[in-house]
């Protein structure tokens, strides 16, 4: 799942901007000012079935794990703020030799007058076989600036596509817009935003940038329900001649299921031209896309569903279909567990490779952890993890992992 996508399943929930106007704020969902900083170090060691996910080389390892992640938050009556560094090293026995990781996002909303929220999110990452797809980093929970809003305090850094888990990947995105109250009920929105994947396997080079804008409307027709209407079109071009454009109308709704349980959901058709540089194929296809997300005491969670017509993959634009679900849960004062899910199905994928063709692929990942305090900073537990590609031609076997781990915290401690 890329990371505009990730972003988009866990942010979907801030809804129309005519929430500002609406009830006054309780004691237990008003805003407290204040901050986060910390640096976790984190040792493990464990075993990985198919460490570079190939389907030639798929010699089983052990390997041990060296992982770093600095985060900042800060929370103003008015705004919020979030940084989030990760950085791993994995050296693999066998001759396997070592693979790194490196993942940044940060986040900023505000909301400049009682009617003008604005947000600007970017991210850089870089793995190598899809190694980030494994990871499930739990963020202190900031409240949001609109009240009634859901953000779970989960980021799942971004595993890729079919193609590009085979090899090293380098992603950045950045994205920035804003909500302006037309009226008591009535919304406008906009977006707008830049992407650029890099990879490379080998000989095997894809690179390509994406351009996406968007224009919505919402209606608030009770203070928990609105409707609307989004305009978003999208630009990509791929190293070469291919490149494509889509063009997507949606109706789209927001529920507030209750105080912390937001229902999110889009659909309609999109209006795709694909030019690979020898002819031009125009298609039209089904654009939905559904999230629910909420918060409990002491857990959080967002399960999210999208179908395109077009998605850019390393390999080229395909159609695709997929979800997700992210779940955090602290046990009690020392133990908190996570986990992540996802599935994405590709189909009549026009490929970027004169000499490779992919009829239909199949990417699922899931990861999960267990944490446990044994001291004022020190934390133990377990990491699982496992992933499956699937396509055209013999099929990398299954990597499944499991290890253990050590972390230590520098810095803030709750």
């Amino acid at each position: 799942m890329s990371a505009l996508l990730i972003i988009a399943a866990l942010t979907a929930q801030a809804g129309p901007a005519t929430n500002t106007g609406g009830p006054a704020v309780s004691e237990k969902t008003k805003r407290k000012e204040g901050g986060e900083t910390y640096l976790d170090f984190e040792g493990s060691a464990g075993y990985s079935s198919n460490p570079t996910n190939s389907a030639i080389n798929h010699e089983a390892s052990a390997f041990g794990r060296i992982a770093l992640h600095g985060v900042h938050s800060r929370v103003s009556d008015r705004s919020s703020s979030l940084l989030s560094v990760y950085g791993e090293n994995v050296s693999y026995t066998n001759h396997q030799g070592s693979q790194q990781s490196l993942s940044l996002y940060g986040r900023h909303d505000t909301s400049v007058t009682e009617h003008v929220r604005l947000f600007v999110d970017a991210n850089a990452n870089y793995q190598e076989n899809g190694q980030l797809g494994t990871r499930v980093l739990v963020l202190p929970e900031i409240p949001p600036v609109i009240p009634g809003t859901v953000t779970p305090p989960i980021l799942v850094p971004p595993s890729g596509d079919f193609l590009s888990v085979t090899g090293h990947e380098f992603s950045f995105g950045a994205n920035g817009g804003g909500s302006f109250a037309l009226g008591p009920k009535d919304g406008l929105s906009v977006s707008s935003g830049f992407r650029r994947v890099v990879f490379h396997n080998g000989p095997v080079r894809s690179d390509y940038n994406t351009v996406p804008v968007s224009l919505s409307y919402d209606r608030q027709l009770s203070p928990r329900a609105s409707v609307g209407t989004r305009l978003s079109a999208e630009q990509t071009n791929y190293s070469g001649p291919l490149n494509y454009r889509l063009i997507t109308p949606q109706l789209t709704g927001h529920v507030q299921l209750a105080q912390h349980l937001n229902l999110s959901g889009a659909i309609g058709v999109s209006f795709a031209r694909v030019d690979n540089g020898i002819t031009i194929r125009h298609t039209t296809g089904l654009a939905a896309q559904v999230s629910l997300c909420g918060l409990g005491e002491g857990s959080s969670f967002c399960t999210h569903a999208a179908a395109n017509e077009d998605t850019a993959t390393t390999a080229g634009p395909s159609r695709s279909i997929g979800g997700g679900a992210e779940y955090a849960r602290q046990l009690d004062a020392n133990q908190s567990i996570a986990f992540s899910l996802g599935y994405t199905h590709y189909s009549t994928p026009v490929s970027v490779f004169t000499a490779t063709s992919f009829s239909s692929s199949n990417y699922a990942s899931v990861a999960g952890s267990y944490s446990r305090r044994i001291g004022n900073r020190l934390f133990g537990g377990i990491n699982l993890s496992g992933q499956k590609v699937t396509h055209n031609g013999p099929d990398p076997k299954a990597d499944l992992t499991a290890s253990l781990f050590i972390r230590y915290r520098f810095g803030d401690v709750l």
